[in-house]
């Protein structure tokens, strides 16, 4: 069950897309039967600096490399994704490094569109012989894509035993299809979190979340009791916004999955576990008592970061991932007149925590996941690829790179364009709050939490249809998760047996 291993989330409402301009915010009703993921990258806003790929006085990091020696012939390496991995801020950093004498690469970005249109134009560039050299792990990849053939394992390329993968070595053999491994993760990360507006808090006279979870009193009741609190304040107040994704999040805290993907290649059904109907329930009579966000969608089908920092002060709870959420709601309060806007010193009133502990549980289990990149099958440039997933390695594990990291996200220099339409003008940087950051690493470090992995996101959308659609129907409706989930068990069984070894 705590294998490292993470599909990023299904959310059933909407395609939770990053603001970028290379793609369009996907929506759907809730309780309609359109299935979409949330991306991985923490993207930027659309309202950020259109000069914002001018030159700057940023410095870039300087890579401990005595483990690991760079060729200094990288070469072009083909980038294909929904969003561009040089100015995205899980991306940038690395990409400017890689981009060196001391590496010699380059990162072109092949833009692509987010959902099942990213793996039908993945698989026609393959069978054109016009592969890229380099992806993200998506929703899907694993094993759903590893199987259909479009990925390249990796074992000869890195050694799962060396120091530098030892602490990954658990994540790596979940990513094992029939003997082989698809992805060398580089970093751990929170599957989602709660984010939530601290002015919101105080003014209902509510005790902060992130008070009560370094005290031990955040649990599935408290969290409870605070929304109804709040919601008894006002008929406008809504306690929860919740997709099919932050619904299985919420599930995570009792230790049980849906779908559980073991190492092996065993796959374990688990719609029926006592744990998964006791979630489930708990958080459909909180939306029959009102505290759920309504079918009604008064701020929309979607309640996406930007539309939540518009109405905080009404919606108390959203479920994200908590960088980009956190990120992309500061954004969209800070910075619309862009780089002549100075809120280089500001810290927003946004929030998170991680999700409630289960009062039943044995131990404070959460939702995780991870970030990589895989190579997909007919890559041109294999060994760049290779350079560029060990150049995230040794950033994410060089503790100075990683004490700096900490400095410029909650005490960040001012940085100059020198070139572009801005230049010798300042350009924004978000500042964080110094306890949210901190927080945010805590959520990634196993000796805090028990890790558990949703897998059932990897399965393909019609995985995701049975299974995400059932619980929206049930959290926001009349019908109950035992019968639903027993009408429902025979079809996801027969597309678990396709993969079960």
């Amino acid at each position: 069950m705590n294998k490292l291993k993470t599909i990023l989330s299904a959310v059933l409402v909407s395609s939770m897309l990053l603001g970028m301009t290379a793609c369009d915010e996907a929506t759907s009703s809730a309780g309609s039967e359109s299935i979409s993921t949330q991306p991985t990258g923490t993207g930027a806003n659309t309202t950020t600096d259109p000069d914002a790929n001018a030159a700057t006085d940023e410095e870039i990091k300087e890579l401990d490399t005595s483990t690991y020696v760079p060729s200094g012939n990288a070469g072009t390496v083909k980038y294909f994704g929904y969003y561009d991995i040089t100015v995205d801020q899980k991306g940038k950093q690395q990409v400017d490094v890689f981009q060196t004498e001391k590496y010699g690469g380059k990162i072109e970005w092949i833009s692509a569109t987010f959902g099942d249109a990213y793996y039908d134009k993945l698989a026609t560039l393959i069978a054109a012989d016009d592969s890229p050299d380099l992806l993200t792990l998506e929703p899907q990849a694993f094993p759903y894509g590893v199987s259909k053939g479009l990925y390249q394992p990796l074992d000869e390329h890195f050694d799962i035993n060396s120091p530098l993968w030892a602490d990954m070595k658990d994540v790596i053999e979940s990513y094992n299809y029939k003997g082989q491994h698809y992805v060398f993760p580089h970093r751990m990360l929170a599957w989602r979190g709660l984010e939530y507006n601290r002015r919101t808090v105080a003014d209902a006279g509510l005790t902060d979340p992130y008070e009560l979870y370094k005290k031990g009193e955040w649990t599935w009741d408290t969290w409870r009791q605070m929304m109804i609190d709040f919601c008894n304040i006002s008929d406008e107040n809504i306690g929860y916004y919740a997709t099919d994704g932050d619904v299985n999040a919420f599930v995570c805290t009792t230790g049980s999955v849906c779908i559980d993907y073991l190492p092996g290649g065993d796959v374990k059904n688990n719609l029926s576990d006592s744990n998964v109907t006791r979630a489930v329930e708990y958080l459909a009579e909180m939306g029959r008592s009102g505290l759920l966000y309504p079918t009604s969608h008064p701020y929309g089908a979607w309640v996406s970061p930007q539309v939540f920092s518009q109405h905080c002060d009404k919606i108390l709870f959203i479920g994200l991932e908590p960088e980009w959420g956190y990120i992309a709601m500061t954004e969209n309060v800070q910075n619309f007149t862009g780089v002549e806007n100075d809120i280089h010193d500001t810290i927003s009133d946004f929030a998170f925590v991680p999700y409630p502990k289960d009062p039943e549980a044995d131990a404070y289990y959460q939702g995780s996941n991870c970030f990589g990149y895989m190579i997909p099958k007919g890559a041109k440039n294999t060994d760049g690829a290779v350079e560029f997933i060990m150049c995230n390695r040794l950033f994410d594990t060089d503790e100075a790179i990683q004490a700096q990291v900490r400095k410029d996200h909650v005490a960040p220099e001012k940085i100059t364009y020198t070139a572009g339409k801005y230049a010798g003008m300042q350009k924004w940087r978000m500042t964080w709050d110094e306890e949210l950051y901190d927080l945010w690493v805590e959520m990634r470090d196993p000796e805090v939490f028990d890790f558990v992995f949703e897998d059932l996101y990897g399965f393909g959308s019609e995985m995701q249809g049975y299974i995400g659609q059932s619980i929206i129907d049930c959290t926001f409706g009349e019908e109950s998760w035992a019968q639903r989930s027993a009408e429902v068990m025979p079809m996801v069984q027969a597309l678990v047996d396709e993969y079960s070894v």
